[in-house]
């Protein structure tokens, strides 16, 4: 995204500083023929010439109030001309009032000073110089006029120059501060919409981040948060809103979070869920200082997408310990296994054929452990796919139902409508195949009947779709709850302990997650949670 500024042109003459001069003429007209009336200033005011002197300041003060009116009603910038009309105005009513009053000796040819100086501000250009040249004509013309009629010394043409100076001066002198004012304001707009556009781009920005961004103030209340924010704690819930103005507390968890690194900064803070059923969040906080408002900025991850990296050095490794180890085991248990069946084809004792049965049971396990780790180890990278989820499933359920000697029940139920899903179908039939098949034995145990239940939902918080497992067995015993996923636990004779182990790390290699849910003994059940289809970041190609 490129910010587009455009080129700001310098803004016409303010409202603000003509309604100024405005109110300045009608001010000034106002105050003369006060003055005049009342008798103040008869010895100047009018002095030579009362009746020009009092029409020229009646009509002048008349035009100023009309002048004033229209700026007032019809709210409109006059056009130059107007405005250059309007000068000329004050120039002649000015240049006339001093002609009547005997002259520059009356002191009124020093308000073409005023005059010139708001004509250089309000035009610009040449014609704040040719305003200038005006005024100092009707200087010139009046002091020539005053010295033929009244019979003055020609020496009252030295004032009227230095007057001219002046006034030329005063134009020269405000024209150059008006453009440096023209300057700075056309910089302060350009940066006004640079920074208006920076703006706009950082909330872009921001908003359309992966990672989770909340801003809170000194009282916890949130001020800025994003969409994955939201969606990360859970914030969608109609009875739980997340936005700005909102107190940190409706989300407990973070807030803990938050309280425990004001007074533990050095800490690393430890992961956390808002809800049972929620992925696991890592939360990294940091101090704004924004004068007397401290916010503190707060960045919200999901441990699964920091993990993603993390995987693939892990399998890497992996992948060369278990190449060695399964050199290693493999050659002495094959010869293990072939000695024990020749034993066994000229055994004639039955205890003898037991015990070789024993030995040929075990040997098929050690084997089955080493064909487990070597297909953690050689997991390539997932092709992934978009699945529909339910429309899927059925087609798994009936492949293993045609594979399976015994009967069974495999039931499917879809609480939201179709879900789709980004994952590797073979990784994920590879782990439904052995979530099923440990569902139904231990149903078969503890009821006689194989069967199992799979619940296909979508997260009320996080929008994240997930597919449960039910089964009607005893449960995991809570005391092993923790301790299922690790590598070689089982609580089975005949099972290698890799099972759940290697299905979660397929969950992992697809963004996924799996858990053991076991709070209550009818809803305990093994879940699979998916990540967003369209948020889950692509792996480099090999």
């Amino acid at each position: 995204m490129q910010l587009n500024i455009g080129k700001v042109t310098a803004p016409p003459a303010p409202d603000s500083l003509l309604k100024v001069y405005g109110y300045y003429r009608v001010i000034l007209s106002s105050a003369l023929l006060t003055m005049y009336l009342t008798g103040v200033a008869t010895r100047i005011l009018g002095a030579e010439m009362p009746q020009l002197f009092l029409g020229t300041v009646s009509i002048y003060t008349v035009l100023c109030l009309l002048s004033l009116i229209s700026l007032k009603v019809y709210r409109a910038t006059p056009g130059i001309q107007m405005l250059f009309f309007m000068l000329l105005t004050d120039m002649v009513a000015i240049t006339l009032m001093m002609h009547a009053s005997g002259g520059l000796e009356s002191g009124l040819g020093f308000l073409m000073l005023a005059t010139v100086a708001a004509g250089s501000i309000l035009v610009a250009g040449q014609l704040a110089l040719l305003l200038a040249a005006t005024a100092s004509i009707c200087v010139m013309l009046e002091t020539l006029s005053t010295s033929m009629i009244l019979g003055q010394s020609k020496e009252s043409i030295f004032p009227a120059g230095i007057l001219g100076i002046l006034l030329f001066a005063t134009a020269l002198l405000f024209q150059v501060l008006t453009q440096r004012i023209r300057l700075a304001q056309t910089i302060a707009a350009e940066k006004a919409i640079e920074s208006e556009q920076l703006q706009q781009l950082n909330e872009s920005i921001v908003k359309r981040m992966r990672t989770g961004i909340v801003v809170v103030d000194r009282q916890d209340n949130i001020t800025l948060i994003n969409s994955a924010a939201i969606q990360l704690l859970g914030g969608q819930q109609p009875g739980k809103p997340l936005g700005a103005g909102q107190p940190l507390s409706l989300v407990m968890p973070l807030y803990q979070q938050l309280d425990r690194w004001k007074t533990y900064r050095w800490l690393r803070t430890p992961t956390f869920k808002t809800s049972t059923s929620s992925i696991e969040i890592q939360a990294n906080f940091t101090s704004l200082h924004q004068g007397e408002d401290k916010q503190t900025l707060i960045f919200l991850e999901d441990t699964r997408s920091l993990s993603q990296h993390a995987q693939q050095l892990k399998l890497a490794s992996l992948g060369r310990l278990t190449g060695s180890i399964a050199h290693e085991i493999r050659n002495p248990l094959g010869a293990i296994s072939h000695a024990s069946q020749l034993l066994a084809e000229q055994a004639t004792d039955n205890s003898q054929a037991k015990l070789l049965d024993i030995v040929q049971r075990h040997c098929l396990r050690v084997n089955q452990i080493v064909e487990n780790v070597l297909q953690l180890s050689r997991q390539k990278i997932p092709a992934f796919q978009k699945i529909w989820l339910r429309q899927w499933l059925k087609k798994f359920r009936n492949e293993y139902m045609d594979t399976q000697r015994t009967p069974c029940i495999i039931e499917i139920e879809t609480l939201n409508k179709d879900i789709q899903i980004f994952f590797d179908p073979g990784h994920l039939s590879q782990i439904l195949t052995n979530l099923v098949d440990n569902g139904l034995r231990y149903s078969e145990q503890a009821t006689g009947e194989r069967w199992v239940r799979l619940v296909v939902c979508r997260d009320t918080g996080s929008e994240l779709p997930f597919l449960d497992v039910f089964d009607r067995g005893p449960g995991v015993p809570f005391e092993d709850q923790n301790a299922i996923f690790e590598p070689f636990f089982t609580t089975s004779h005949e099972g290698s302990g890799l099972g759940l182990y290697l299905a979660k790390e397929l969950c992992c290699v697809n963004y996924a997650s799996l858990n053991y849910f076991g709070e209550e003994s009818e809803d305990r059940h093994f879940r699979i949670g998916f990540s967003h289809p369209d948020r889950v970041l692509p792996r480099p190609q090999s």
